[in-house]
């Protein structure tokens, strides 16, 4: 029951990621949290500068949409097949794509004053941290099995 609840979580993990790759891939200008950051519309800017930020959404929606169907295929084929790399390898994926999108989102947040989506890292990671307790074989860490590390000698 553990591996399902955590195999549920990390599929809805990858799919948000597949979903936020998708909605700023569809994004025709900048998102309203980069409005706020840059202070003005994004029709005000100089045709260059547009080019360069619709070049950096659609990379960033690259980077959610690879990282989400990386997952799925992780998930899919050798999770279910327990694989125990693979019970550490979603985790991390998840840890460092969700690690990297909080850390540049709190920036923005905090330097540029906009409404930026970090809470969603946030709870991606904590899920994802959730996850990973409740996945098997997680407790093999260094070599040590749950089972003979809670045992008393008699």
């Amino acid at each position: 029951m553990k591996e399902k609840i955590a195999f549920v979580i990390y599929l809805g993990n990858a799919l948000a990621w597949i979903g936020f790759g998708l909605v700023y891939m569809a994004c025709p200008t900048i998102m309203p949290y980069h409005r706020q950051a840059i202070g003005m519309d994004f029709e005000e800017l100089s045709a260059g500068v547009q080019v360069l930020l619709q070049a950096l959404i659609k990379m960033t929606a690259a980077g959610f949409f690879v990282a989400g169907v990386a997952c799925l295929i992780l998930l899919l084929i050798p999770f279910r097949n327990g694989a125990q790399w693979a019970h550490r390898s979603v985790p991390l994926l998840g840890i460092i794509w969700n690690g990297i999108s909080l850390w540049v989102t709190t920036t923005v947040a905090i330097k540029a004053h906009a409404a930026t989506p970090w809470p969603a890292a946030a709870a991606g990671i904590i899920l994802l941290a959730i996850a990973y307790c409740l996945s098997p074989g997680t407790a093999q860490i260094d070599g040590l099995k749950k089972a003979s590390f809670w045992k008393t000698e008699k």
